[in-house]
């Protein structure tokens, strides 16, 4: 006949693999692949410059006005600020679940006075009976499935997520600082060729009405040039409402405050179209730049900060095992409290499995997968838009640069023509209406030459931008004791690994466990 004890232990063993096997099914790693990426077009006449670093690539486009606003905007900017609150937020919440994983000790102390009634006493005798105690009490939770430590896995990968969406605050803040600014110096310029246009037709309407008094003009001239001086300032204050709206939002950005608008409108130098500023890309692999995007690392993080959470309900189904011990004074007198008469100590170890809960931890564990499954799809979509920003940015500043080579042939053209139609009409052989019209168009191609200027320094920052650069956010800072911003779980086949481990048979199609 086999030994009881014999016969116990083979019979808990089933029990011991199968929870060993639950155990370790937090290991099987999730395959979060995208497919195939694409091979990206470089534009045409952009050099691929190896070792150009755009952490800072405002820095390249050697504008001190940009560096500073940049400069100015790390510091001072409000959504900086809060997404820095948010991460000191999270580090406590990690650090406060890594404390869970160690033993709590406690100075305990208690002083107390009873009357026992002589029903009560067993010896017919009522009683007086004081009781003091002070102990050190020490718990400790053996994490013997990883719950806690899977707690303290999703908590790191949140810290990292969450630095990782202030590096994404600072990476689209140093972008639409950067546009907004492209965008002043583009009014600046196109106010100063309007202003220059409305001060020569109020130079010619005063020649017309000269003219006119002399006899020498007709009406028509004169009203024909009043409505041109009209047009020309009718342009120039819509260019200098723009203008103000741009200082605002450039202020905004920055965090100046209000009484800092006039110095940045002054402070910003007028965009210079003539200027050969050359396009140029980084060398890397598509790979290698996805990786640097704070908004795909941030969602790599949230997805396994879902897998660990996946891990810690899953470990939450299996026993656990409190040890509790205690040390101190235990002592009727006062006076035997701290001597070795009123020494005592106790300890005890605790294994609790639970059995029914009407299926709540079983559905925290559906929750979480869930949870999990979403994020993953989240990661997805974020690839999936990244992949069209880059691939977008490269097309924009591909047009960009044909539409202001373009643009600088017709103002080439135009200022040829607008020489012609004054030289005509100086010998006779061409009207007032064609000087004007060519004056006109000459006006439009100006403004639209240092537009296409500017929206090719724009299509350079979305590049930098859709490449990851704007930023400097090192994982090495968050990744702190098990966290890191990679996905290390398969909520699916995590599932599976549990349902065999438990005898059942897990349907990946519904999720149900048979």
């Amino acid at each position: 006949m086999a030994e009881p004890s014999s016969a116990f232990a083979r019979a808990l063993l089933p029990l011991a693999v199968a929870l060993a096997l639950a155990g370790c099914s937090a290991s099987v790693p999730r395959a979060a692949a995208v497919g195939p990426l694409p091979v990206l077009t470089v534009p045409a006449g952009v050099p691929v410059v190896p070792g150009l670093q755009i952490g800072r690539w405002w820095t390249l486009f050697g504008d001190a006005e940009l560096d500073r606003l940049v400069a100015q905007a790390l510091q001072h900017n409000a959504d900086l600020a809060v997404a820095a609150a948010r991460l000191r937020e999270a580090r406590s919440r990690f650090d406060e679940l890594r404390g869970a994983e160690l033993p709590t000790l406690e100075l305990q102390a208690s002083a107390g006075r009873l009357r026992a009634s002589a029903e009560a006493s067993g010896s017919g005798q009522a009683f007086i009976a004081s009781n003091q105690q002070v102990k050190l009490a020490a718990q400790f939770d053996v994490d013997l499935w990883g719950r806690l430590a899977s707690a303290t896995d999703a908590a790191g990968a949140r810290l990292a997520a969450q630095a990782w969406a202030r590096a994404a605050v600072e990476w689209s803040l140093s972008a639409q600082l950067a546009e907004a600014h492209f965008r002043h110096r583009a009014l600046q310029r196109q106010i100063d060729i309007a202003a220059a246009v409305r001060d020569g037709r109020a130079r010619a309407e005063a020649l017309r009405r000269i003219e006119r008094a002399a006899g020498g003009a007709s009406e028509l001239e004169l009203r024909r040039a009043e409505a041109e001086r009209a047009g020309a300032a009718a342009t120039l204050a819509a260019l200098q409402r723009q203008r103000l709206a741009a200082v605002g939002v450039i202020a905004l950005l920055a965090g100046d405050a209000p009484s800092a608008l006039g110095t940045i409108a002054a402070a910003a130098a007028p965009l210079d179209p003539t200027l050969d500023f050359m396009p140029r890309l980084p060398q890397g692999e598509l790979a290698d730049w996805l990786r640097q995007r704070p908004d795909l690392r941030q969602a790599e993080s949230l997805l396994a900060a879902a897998d660990a959470d996946t891990a810690a309900a899953r470990a939450a189904l299996l026993p656990s095992l409190r040890l509790t011990g205690n040390a101190g004074g235990d002592a009727v007198d006062l006076s035997h409290l701290f001597d070795w008469r009123g020494f005592a100590w106790s300890m005890a170890a605790g294994l609790a499995q639970p059995i029914f809960d009407g299926g709540q931890l079983r559905t925290r564990v559906q929750q979480a997968e869930a949870r999990a499954d979403a994020a993953l799809a989240q990661y997805g979509h974020s690839v999936a838009n990244a992949l069209v920003e880059i691939r977008d940015a490269y097309a924009a500043l591909d047009i960009a640069q044909r539409a202001l080579a373009a643009e600088r042939e017709r103002v080439a053209a135009l200022d040829r023509a607008t020489r012609l139609a004054r030289l005509g009409e100086q010998a006779g052989a061409t009207t007032q209406l064609d000087v004007l019209d060519a004056e006109r168009q000459q006006f439009q191609a100006q403004l639209a030459e240092v537009d296409a200027y500017r929206d090719r320094l724009i299509g350079q920052v979305a590049v930098f931008k859709a490449l990851g650069g704007g930023h400097d956010a090192d994982p090495r800072l968050v990744g702190q004791g098990r966290a890191a911003p990679e996905p290390t779980r398969s909520p699916r086949g995590a599932r599976r690994a549990f349902a065999a481990a438990r005898g059942q048979s897990h349907n990946p199609e519904t999720g149900v466990d048979r």
